[in-house]
């Protein structure tokens, strides 16, 4: 057995059966694939138990309450055969070849840590597909990591001795516990992103509002200080983190992930998508900002479709 893939998952009927057909169908065909519903309400349970029931190499672990992220993934690593663990999430598409060429690097890469890859970002077709390009290298990855997360959590493979070493995913950085586990790990191993682009994943915020974006901001803040200062901890780190947020301009950061958000989805094709996120923005603003949000929707949505009309002919 080369490696595990670790999947744990929460109401994700709607994509599930897509992410687990991408890593049975792997050229890589030995590793074990760890499954962990963490009390799904909705049908991911069945699917998880027909696709065991088909495929030996899945190993299920169904649980009926609701521990959170953190705790399955940690739960997952202990139960991992293999050093080598791979992660990928209920909605996102390992492409073919992932398993076999991050093996190949982290068998040729001993001080590596962790590896994620370069990824798409899910267009609304395959032709929509955005390729995002990440610091491949260790030296890159810490100029960049301790001001902003550049790796792909469902595109990681882990040494597992490495992160367990490190004391695995910490459970009081949710939302950030992988920037902060890659945070932790760059204090004694090296880091890397694979200069290929091995994943599909699924750029949806879905009903996410600028207020949840706020509030993960405060975790990767908290992530941040605690790099910089290992003392911090508890409610010292958690009030450091609230007086961090406090001098970041609310408005301009709201701006800033909106219109990034939006322009996002328009370049994946996803027309829908970007004018729900619209209304959800718009009703965490006050009056004057979402009539901005609205016209900077409609103007790159206009420019996105006549760019692609001058770039395809379409």
């Amino acid at each position: 057995m080369e490696c595990s893939v670790l999947l744990t998952v929460y109401n994700g009927a709607a994509t599930l059966a897509e992410t687990i057909d991408s890593i049975l169908n792997q050229t890589e065909k030995e590793f074990e694939f760890i499954i962990i519903d963490d009390g799904s309400k909705d049908q991911t349970p069945e699917i998880i138990r027909k696709y065991a029931i088909k495929d030996s190499r899945i190993r299920p672990v169904i649980h009926s309450d609701n521990a959170g992220l953190s705790a399955r993934l940690n739960e997952g690593l202990l139960l991992a055969q293999t050093d080598l663990v791979a992660r990928i999430d209920h909605d996102d598409i390992a492409l073919a070849k992932r398993l076999e060429l991050q093996i190949r690097f982290m068998r040729t890469r001993p001080e590596v840590a962790a590896a994620g890859t370069f990824v798409y970002h899910m267009g609304r077709t395959l032709l929509r597909d955005r390729l995002v390009r990440l610091p491949a290298e260790h030296d890159e990855i810490v100029n960049v990591l301790p001001n902003q997360n550049c790796m792909y959590h469902p595109s990681m493979m882990l040494r597992r001795s490495a992160v367990l070493q490190a004391g695995s995913y910490r459970r009081e950085f949710r939302h950030s516990e992988d920037y902060d586990l890659w945070l932790r790990l760059t204090k004694k191993h090296k880091l890397a992103n694979l200069q290929v682009p091995l994943l599909r994943y699924r750029f949806s915020p879905g009903g996410e509002s600028l207020a949840r974006k706020w509030h993960q901001m405060r975790y990767a803040l908290m992530a941040q200080l605690s790099y910089r200062d290992s003392t911090l901890e508890g409610m010292n780190l958690e009030n450091a983190a609230d007086d961090a947020l406090a001098r970041i301009d609310k408005d301009a950061y709201f701006d800033v992930v909106a219109k990034g958000t939006i322009a996002e989805m328009l370049r994946l094709g996803d027309y829908f998508g970007a004018f729900k996120v619209l209304r959800v923005f718009a009703g965490n603003v006050t009056g004057d900002h979402s009539n901005r949000l609205l016209k900077y929707t409609i103007r790159a949505a206009i420019n996105e479709a006549f760019g692609r009309v001058i770039r395809t002919g379409k």
